[in-house]
């Protein structure tokens, strides 16, 4: 699997798809740890894996697992070998707590005698979303698909891009942009931005009338402003890559 591709899916897959502020006290902060795995089958065992991958969700749930967790594939792109396992959200702090129960519960062994045969390499990585920033509904939604645009940021940009994420940000919501989104920063490997948007079908990602630099100039009132700030922006990375990912809900555990 391409290193693009790996640092693609972390990103992102969205970490806050199964996650509600509505949980939440306005002044009480959310986690905002989202925890992937990616798993790439051996080749010629994928219908191996997910018999296998299912039975082991089962036994999980069976133990009374605290986590929900999600699986997603890619659609689009040059690799479609792999699975993106994820939960969000969590805290640093409750990890240690986490693994004592599979611990307890001969969660691996489980795994072990089951999968695990059938894995050609594993991957692992943490992912902080950026609530603050975001545009995500509440409640229960319809989403299946996950366009995720991975960004190669350039050395010192930093602050750079999170003026800039918030400026995209606030602009897109006071002009009503009318899309979900989500940002995430990856924690591991290369490490990265990624903005995550949610589709109910492909229909939904045809492009929109008035595309967004023509959105964000009205909305800026000045075509050159907008311009430099768009350029501004982009001038923060090497590249950036589009990948569209399915959620597969025959392979996750959600409530």
């Amino acid at each position: 699997m391409s290193k693009v591709i790996l640092k693609t899916f972390i990103v992102s897959l969205l970490a806050i798809i199964q996650f509600s502020f509505s949980a939440f006290a306005a002044d009480e902060k959310p986690p905002s740890l989202a925890d992937s795995w990616v798993m790439v089958p051996n080749a010629g065992q994928q219908a191996q894996f997910e018999q296998a991958f299912k039975e082991h969700l089962k036994f999980r749930v069976s133990k009374g697992d605290p986590r929900n967790w999600n699986t997603y594939v890619p659609v689009v792109g040059n690799d479609l070998n792999f699975y993106v396992v994820r939960f969000c959200c969590t805290a640093f702090k409750d990890i240690e707590n986490y693994i004592k129960w599979e611990n307890d519960n001969k969660v691996n062994d489980h795994w072990n005698s089951t999968v695990h045969q059938y894995v050609a390499r594993y991957e692992h990585y943490y992912s902080r979303v950026d609530f603050a920033n975001g545009n995500w509904p509440e409640g229960e939604n319809n989403f299946k698909y996950f366009a995720v645009t991975d960004y190669k940021d350039k050395m010192g940009t930093g602050k750079s891009i999170s003026d800039g994420k918030k400026m995209l940000s606030d602009t897109a919501k006071a002009m009503k942009w009318p899309y979900s989104w989500a940002w995430t920063w990856q924690i591991g490997g290369d490490g990265g931005l990624s903005l995550v948007i949610p589709y109910e079908g492909y229909a939904g990602m045809a492009p929109p009338e008035k595309s967004f630099a023509a959105a964000f100039a009205e909305q800026i009132g000045d075509k050159q402003k907008a311009e430099d700030a768009l350029k501004s922006w982009t001038d923060n990375f090497h590249s950036t890559t589009y990948t569209v990912y399915r959620i597969r809900e025959d392979l996750s555990a959600s409530e």
